[in-house]
């Protein structure tokens, strides 16, 4: 099989060749003001959000559409025809554009970056950290276009490797990468070595961020939370103890709040469904309204209580493709090799915490070819049923992480 993690040969196994793994193409760095393409990008980030949280239906489900979106475009660089076009319209850009939009967002992330590991440590960092990197794994029966290996060094900064990738081998590879660059969150990758993978291609993201006004341990007790089933179970509640100004929306019905972490430049927002309506049945039109509305310069006094987290998923994007890039699961990878390549696994595994300090949070995915107290009572959100958090960089609005968290819970001992 292959996947998002590695892509799988369409013929036969080819008799073992020189695989082209070195690049003497140097990284570009694209500035995000020289980025035509920036906003249909972010826009087309939390489509793809959206989308992979319908496949988790109403189950917990962590997801990086960012980690998705430069995946994607590193497949589309050995794309042509109809897969080119169709990844392409999932990513948000075409051409040049595409690559250069990419760039500029995982770019605009490198003054954040720092030990991954630190997402084990007891503090949270002082500053955010957000840690990405992506590669290449080759198998070492496999010829490639060197055009396809320059491309994902200049643009991508992804370096390849080689390996068996029909060998027993091949997993500890696989694992080992997912493991140090998600700092141990994602301890395995998702693909499946076996004699039919060909290429894989990895990215990651870890984030570990301190709120700018961290909730107050003494205050967090068990309260009611209301799951989609309309079972009723006990979950450790956060408050803010007093009212804060918080940026603060309501649209249609929603309830959402944006909580910055230290330093402004990183935020989760949190929104809250109306009763009787699930965080699935939220569409790109009405989260671009909610964000807009976060936008906006005044902001509320509220006294805010939510859960702690401890969520985790992994989702089979296969159903994605199938709907949105089926030819991609059926070839058009010339540009990465003379042997005919197709996608075969595509997963995307997530994890996200939550308390009272701040949050951790990392995602993997893998394809393969696969203030002051008010006059009036102050307004009161308590998040006590199924809810959404995305986490964003403000500077660009690129959304990191989106979660569906339907039992905050995590998973039951």
């Amino acid at each position: 099989m292959c996947s998002l993690a590695g892509l799988a040969a369409c013929g036969d196994r080819p008799a073992p060749a020189a695989a082209q793994l070195t690049s003497d193409v140097d990284r570009e760095t694209v500035s995000p003001s020289d980025a035509v393409a920036l906003p249909d990008l972010v826009a087309a980030a939390d489509a793809l959000g959206l989308q992979m949280l319908a496949l988790g239906g109403a189950e917990t489900t962590v997801t990086s559409p960012a980690s998705l979106q430069v995946t994607l475009s590193m497949l589309a660089e050995g794309a042509d025809g109809a897969t080119l076009a169709e990844l392409e319209t999932l990513v948000g850009a075409a051409g040049p554009d595409r690559g250069k939009g990419v760039n500029a967002l995982t770019t605009s992330l490198a003054d954040l970056d720092g030990d991954p590991s630190v997402v084990a440590e007891d503090e949270l960092p002082a500053d955010p950290v957000v840690h990405r990197a992506s590669r290449l794994v080759l198998d070492d029966a496999l010829t490639v276009r060197q055009t396809f290996v320059d491309a994902l060094a200049r643009s991508y900064d992804a370096p390849a490797q080689t390996t068996d990738l029909g060998s027993d081998d091949a997993r500890a590879v696989l694992d080992a990468w997912v493991k140090e660059h998600t700092g141990g969150l994602v301890p395995r990758s998702a693909i499946v070595p076996g004699p039919e993978l060909q290429l894989a291609l990895q990215d990651a993201v870890v984030l570990a961020a301190r709120w700018e006004q961290p909730f107050l341990a003494e205050l967090t007790h068990p309260a009611p939370f209301t799951l989609s089933s309309g079972e009723e179970v006990e979950v450790d509640m956060m408050s803010t103890g007093e009212p804060r100004e918080t940026a603060y929306a309501e649209v249609d019905g929603w309830q959402a709040v944006r909580l910055p972490y230290t330093g402004g430049r990183l935020a989760a927002e949190v929104l809250l469904p109306p009763h009787g309506t699930l965080p699935a049945d939220l569409d790109t039109t009405l989260l671009s309204r909610i964000l807009s509305g976060l936008d906006e310069p005044e902001h509320t006094t509220l006294l805010l209580r939510m859960p702690t987290v401890d969520g985790s998923s992994s989702l089979d994007l296969l159903g994605l493709l199938e709907e949105s890039a089926p030819s991609a699961l059926r070839g058009g990878f010339s540009g990465i090799s003379d042997q005919p390549l197709l996608v075969s696994q595509a997963v995307q595994q997530g994890v996200l915490v939550i308390d009272e300090d701040g949050t951790v949070a990392a995602a993997v995915t893998e394809m393969g070819m696969a203030g002051s107290a008010p006059i009036e009572p102050p307004l009161e959100v308590v998040v006590d049923r199924p809810y959404l958090v995305r986490v964003a960089d403000r500077q660009t609005g690129w959304p990191l992480f989106l979660a569906n968290v339907a039992d905050p819970r995590g998973e039951e001992e």
